[in-house]
């Protein structure tokens, strides 16, 4: 019905006689309509017609995104754009503002001049290439009702931050600072997306997560990196219900990782509840001699988990792994080699499969 709505305002424009009939609508009903419109459309199209409509109008939740691609049939191809008034009209509207979203799209000058602390009554934040004072501006005292929130995948924020926000449902990030010292803990957080996570310090994150429901990580190795790891931790997740991990060996010397490394993984899976029903996917790249009947074993302790892996391998720097064993292993037994392997790409998938 909205979207019906929707359509037919955009084609007709708000006349006299379209406006006499909305105004018999329940008030609910047209501020779900006019949820629908841009800020645009709002400004120029439905303010100032009359009091009842300035009043709704002024009660309308904004959500908007900054420099959103639009597919452009003509060039055949993505263009970013933005109308030069949105800034503007999109202050005259902030203490309504709760969706905002800036592409990467945006230039960093132009991301610069948007000014975050206008808008504290958002709950859903998304900049998808940041400054540093948009980044310091992230404190739960400037957005009280903030519940999701993603930020480029280079930006890092404190823990202690993160739990001071006490609606937040869900975060995607470049990386958290967490210390071993650190207690706090965020009984909100349900869905965490780290794009780089130190290994060492993964359970004590994980601890003091305890409502995380879905976890998405990535493990960057590369030549240089020494890390300390510790999987001591005797920990068991009650929540966790759905698990990706990322391994990327970004080692382009040649030489296999310490199986050690690896070993994060099998870490993370033998901390997830029997209690619970999981999703797990495993995602590695150029992991040449990962342990494969490791990572088995702690899942058949499960009982119940789906299982899904997609492995790749570039010849040029890596070293194929010996597929034929791995699927004498009976969970690994349907890994099917990708049609689209090349001659020095290769890549391997496992479907989602019950573990038990």
């Amino acid at each position: 019905m909205f979207s019906f709505f929707f359509a037919f305002f955009l084609w007709h424009g708000p006349s006299s006689a379209i406006i006499y009939n909305l105004e018999l609508l329940p008030n609910k009903i047209l501020v779900d309509i006019l949820c629908y419109l841009s800020i645009l459309d709002l400004a120029y199209g439905w303010l100032d017609l009359n009091s009842l409509f300035d009043a709704i109008v002024h009660s309308c939740p904004i959500r908007h995104v900054y420099n959103e691609p639009k597919w452009l049939w003509r060039l055949l191809r993505w263009f970013a754009w933005s109308y030069p008034t949105d800034v503007e009209l999109l202050q005259y509207f902030a203490s309504q503002v709760v969706f905002l979203e800036i592409h990467q799209h945006f230039t960093l000058s132009d991301v610069s001049t948007i000014n975050i602390l206008q808008y504290p009554n958002l709950r859903r934040l998304t900049i998808r290439r940041t400054t540093t004072s948009q980044v310091n501006a992230i404190q739960a005292n400037n957005f009280p009702y903030l519940e999701y929130l993603t930020l480029s995948a280079t930006e890092n924020i404190s823990f202690n931050i993160l739990c001071q926000f006490k609606l937040l449902r869900s975060c995607g990030l470049g990386s958290i600072q967490i210390d071993d010292q650190d207690i706090c803990s965020s009984s909100s957080i349900r869905s965490l997306i780290l794009q780089k996570c130190d290994p060492s310090k993964l359970l004590h994150l994980l601890h003091h997560l305890p409502q995380l429901i879905l976890f998405k990580v990535n493990f960057i190795w590369t030549e240089t990196s020494v890390q300390q790891f510790d999987f001591t931790v005797d920990f068991v997740h009650q929540n966790l219900r759905s698990l990706y991990v990322s391994m990327f060996n970004d080692d382009f010397s040649g030489e296999a990782i310490d199986t050690d490394r690896c070993a994060v993984v099998t870490t993370l899976f033998a901390s997830l509840s029997l209690d619970q029903r999981i999703r797990c996917h495993l995602q590695l790249f150029g992991m040449s001699n990962f342990n494969f009947e490791q990572l088995q074993r702690a899942l058949r302790r499960l009982n119940s988990c789906r299982l899904s892996c997609f492995l790749i391998y570039h010849l040029r720097w890596h070293s194929l792994p010996d597929i034929d064993h791995i699927r004498q292993l009976s969970l690994f037994n349907k890994i099917r080699p990708s049609p689209c392997n090349a001659n020095n790409l290769h890549t391997y998938r496992l479907t989602w499969t019950n573990v038990h």
